[in-house]
């Protein structure tokens, strides 16, 4: 069972993957943050590159569709959401298998030049993909990099992404991870 602050991240991360906010989430919000991911990258539709992308994102469609849609509408609502990753966060291997999966497609999208970390302006791009202010996403990135060397590998994002989805202390970092939830 999700604690209120879980819920209340989980709600905050329900928006930011609503691009189009309409209260749900659809093939239309993830087909949009693969157009802004391609024009991120310089990438032409169709293109090689646009591929495994596009794949991607389709397949995380499909599995939260397949997996959170109860009521099989063809979409998610806030309330699918919430019992999606209250499941997810009760099952160990479920949850190493789908957030270390989303984390690690991101880190791959974002790491835009190779480096094998994230630094702040590719941190910025993850939050303009979904809408999110660069500004914002500085002030974030900042919070997050907790040793302060302007850079966030794969092992230091996963630890962040572990304190917002199970993580129920308040004042931990990665609470902040997709913005201020409150």
């Amino acid at each position: 069972m999700l604690t209120p602050l879980q819920t209340m991240k989980l709600a905050w991360y329900f928006r930011v993957y609503d691009v189009d906010d309409d209260g749900r989430l659809g093939l239309l919000d993830f087909e949009r943050v693969i157009e802004n991911v391609r024009v991120l990258h310089g990438l032409g539709a169709g293109s090689p590159q646009d591929q495994p992308l596009r794949h991607a994102f389709m397949q995380r469609w499909e599995a939260l569709r397949d997996s959170a849609d109860t009521n099989r509408d063809g979409s998610v609502d806030l309330t699918e959401w919430l019992h999606y990753w209250g499941a997810v966060i009760e099952d160990d291997d479920r949850y190493d298998s789908e957030v270390a999966s989303i984390a690690s497609l991101l880190f791959g999208i974002f790491d835009t030049d190779g480096d094998g970390v994230i630094g702040p302006d590719e941190f910025c791009d993850y939050y303009n993909v979904y809408g999110l202010s660069a500004a914002l996403a500085r002030q974030v990135f900042m919070d997050l990099d907790a040793d302060g060397d302007g850079a966030m590998s794969l092992l230091e994002l996963m630890d962040i992404v572990h304190e917002f989805f199970r993580g129920d202390d308040r004042h931990a970092p990665g609470n902040r991870l997709f913005g201020p939830y409150e």
